[in-house]
């Protein structure tokens, strides 16, 4: 017995030897290519095996009685004789009581939903959700929402597209509606407050409205493009979470579709890509789909749409002169359409909540476990490499030597973390301290001069004491020779960890971990430890490369959305929790990495 257990033993220590030996002789890049290309014939295959086509849901075709003449009148008079009706001004109580007279008018019984919001660091408690509620004969229980604000920002003074265009489309449909029998409940909604929160309005009628749940299908309108509107844009993406059902999308679109004189357009592919990785929807939409709640945004577009954004959006040039009452009945028929195919159908879809998907192309899509597979393969190769590279590299050094330098990075990357942590801490403490101004949730709103003025002296006290804490770290557990020596040690713990960060931010929303993480999953990777001049400048073209998409979709941000400067946003937007403390801390651990591989790489 003793001997053959010695013989076994003997047997496993040779293909042990063995295995080690035929390890060490695969080079990490052939392994790399290797699996970048069983990956990608994978991913290829799983596109083919798992893309669904697009079956559509048959329209409701009864005729269309929307009046684009009605409703520009009640833009009009929304605009003109209620102007400056920002969130907190007697001219926006006003609006609130016309609208409940009009709709009382019709027959409705108006009610209101009270909430509170700090804006500009006051308290105001007398913000109000106004609407009305239409019961449904077959199925009152299942709801369709209609929503438009009728608050504007402080920078304009009509509104009239932005939004009483909106308002003006939802007070008509409540009109055609006024007197028809429908199945279902419909609720017609004007928001509150809108523009600052943002979307506080809307965010407090979905978590105080006793029937939030019943509904089944959320139409928001955030604007009708002034001058000549050539096109509608459909827009799906949820507030932080949440995305538009593939079922309410279509049946939007094709509502659309079906008027015949509209362009009609979608954000699918890489664009819905990137929405659903950044979730920072522009609407009300937005918080109804961070509660499950189905519903998607239409937004009136024109042939040079980034002029308008940055002509009219938010200026005292939104007025009803740039209006034009054609583009109106796009909007309403089209929701006409969209609210008679809804409340027609024998059976909302069972997993009518459901938003797992990626729509590829107008007639395919892909479903939700697909698109985890791939995201996932797309990180494989560099695992596969990583791995590789630790393998031969531990298998150079001692165990002894290997964890005296994992510990004492880890060690110095522990200290940097905590310095950057304990900054995020003072800048969640900046508007409770009245060194920034205290809003909810958004910074401000876009174009408001708060956005394009940075105060300098509270970044000064975030990086100051970012500095000071980390100098003390420094001071209480480091010592002198830390960060010294073996690279390639330590560029092994870098990728350890970094693999570590894409794990969690997976875990939260894998499109984001792989639109910001991918790229620097594959630069850093290729760092080499030496020393040379030209080493050291491609080693920092490489860590910028990791970095382009997160500086890209930043500078987008701040030019399209006119959010002011894009690292001031950045600042507020984690000062205020419009980007969450979860993102936060991974955007910090990423950092670490990047400022501890720059040191070791570069300097």
């Amino acid at each position: 017995m003793g001997l053959a257990l010695i013989q076994l033993w003997a047997l496993i220590e040779d293909r042990t030897v063995r295995a080690r030996n035929h390890f060490d002789k695969i080079s990490p890049w052939k392994t790399f290519l290797r699996t970048a290309m069983v990956c990608s014939l994978l991913g290829a295959l799983l596109c083919g095996l798992a893309y669904r086509r697009i079956e559509p849901i048959p329209l409701n075709h009864d005729k269309l009685v929307f009046s684009s003449e009605n409703s520009f009148g009640l833009m009009r008079h929304l605009a003109k004789n209620f102007p400056g009706r920002v969130t907190w001004s007697e001219s926006r109580v006003q609006a609130g009581q016309w609208i409940k007279g009009e709709l009382a008018r019709l027959g409705y019984s108006p009610k209101s939903l009270f909430f509170s919001e700090v804006i500009a660091g006051k308290q105001y408690t007398n913000l109000e959700n106004i609407y009305v509620e239409k019961k449904g004969t077959t199925h009152p229980n299942e709801i369709i929402a209609v929503i438009a604000h009728y608050d504007i920002t402080d920078t304009t003074r009509e509104g009239a597209m932005d939004d009483a265009s909106g308002v003006g489309v939802v007070m008509e449909l409540a009109r055609v509606f006024a007197q028809v029998p429908t199945e279902r409940t419909l609720l017609f909604l004007l928001t509150d407050s809108e523009e600052f929160g943002a979307f506080w309005g809307a965010t407090a009628f979905v978590h105080n409205y006793e029937h939030a749940d019943q509904i089944v299908a959320g139409i928001n309108f955030d604007f009708i493009a002034p001058e000549k509107q050539t096109g509608i844009l459909t827009l799906c993406d949820g507030l932080k979470t949440g995305y538009t059902p593939l079922w309410l999308r279509e049946i939007a679109l094709d509502s659309l579709r079906s008027l015949g004189s509209v362009k009609v357009h979608d954000m699918y592919g890489f664009m819905e890509f990137v929405e659903r990785a950044m979730q920072i929807p522009p609407a009300d939409h937005g918080p109804l789909l961070a509660n499950g709640i189905p519903a998607f945004n239409w937004v009136g577009q024109t042939e040079n749409f980034p002029y308008v954004m940055a002509h009219y959006h938010h200026t005292p040039y939104d007025v009803v002169e740039a209006m034009h009452p054609e583009s109106f009945q796009h909007f309403g028929a089209g929701a006409e359409r969209v609210i008679r195919t809804i409340d027609s159908l024998p059976k909302i879809p069972e997993n009518f909540r459901d938003s797992s998907y990626l729509k590829l192309s107008p007639h395919y899509y892909l479903p939700g476990w697909a698109v985890t597979l791939l995201h996932i393969l797309a990180f494989i190769p560099f695992l596969t490499y990583s791995l590789t590279k630790f393998g031969k590299t531990f298998s150079a050094h001692s165990s002894k030597t290997l964890r005296k330098i994992l510990q004492k990075e880890a060690k110095v990357m522990g200290i940097l973390l905590g310095s950057l942590l304990l900054g995020y801490v003072v800048i969640l403490l900046l508007p409770a301290l009245d060194i920034i101004t205290q809003y909810e949730i958004f910074p401000a709103t876009q174009k408001s001069l708060l956005l394009y003025s940075p105060n300098f002296t509270a970044m000064f006290l975030v990086v100051a004491s970012v500095l000071f804490v980390h100098w003390l770290f420094k001071k209480t557990f480091a010592e002198p020779h830390d960060a010294d020596g073996y690279p390639e040690i330590r560029h092994a713990l870098h990728a350890a960890f970094l693999a570590f960060i894409i794990l969690l931010a997976f875990l939260k929303n894998s499109y984001l971990a792989t639109l910001l993480l991918l790229p620097p999953a594959y630069f850093w990777m290729t760092l080499n430890a030496r020393r040379h001049t030209k080493d050291r400048i491609l080693n920092g073209l490489l860590l910028f490369g990791g970095s382009v998409t997160f500086v890209a979709v930043a500078v987008v941000i701040s030019t399209i959305f006119h959010v002011g400067s894009f690292y001031w946003y950045l600042f507020l937007s984690a000062a205020y929790g419009l980007v969450s403390a979860y993102s936060v801390i991974l955007f910090f651990m990423a950092l670490t990495v990047m400022i501890r591989l720059f040191k070791s790489f570069v300097l």
